[in-house]
């Protein structure tokens, strides 16, 4: 019996045999538009991401939709 979870370099078999055969088709990262995230710089202000602007709590909630 085989484990159908089993992964090799984190990838699955058939996903290897298509890379062998060069007809592996990677897996597409949809983009975003504008700011999808932040980190807390202190003092209520947030370094946006992707952009990297620097802004307030205000702001933060306006720009990821809060």
């Amino acid at each position: 019996m085989h484990d159908t979870n089993f992964k090799i370099f984190g990838y699955a078999w058939e996903d290897i045999k298509s890379m062998q055969q060069g007809t592996y088709k990677r897996p597409t990262i949809k983009k975003h538009v504008g700011d999808y995230g932040c980190d807390p710089l202190g003092d209520g202000m947030y370094r946006m991401f992707p952009s990297g602007d620097i802004v307030n709590t205000e702001e933060r909630k306006r720009r990821l939709g809060h």
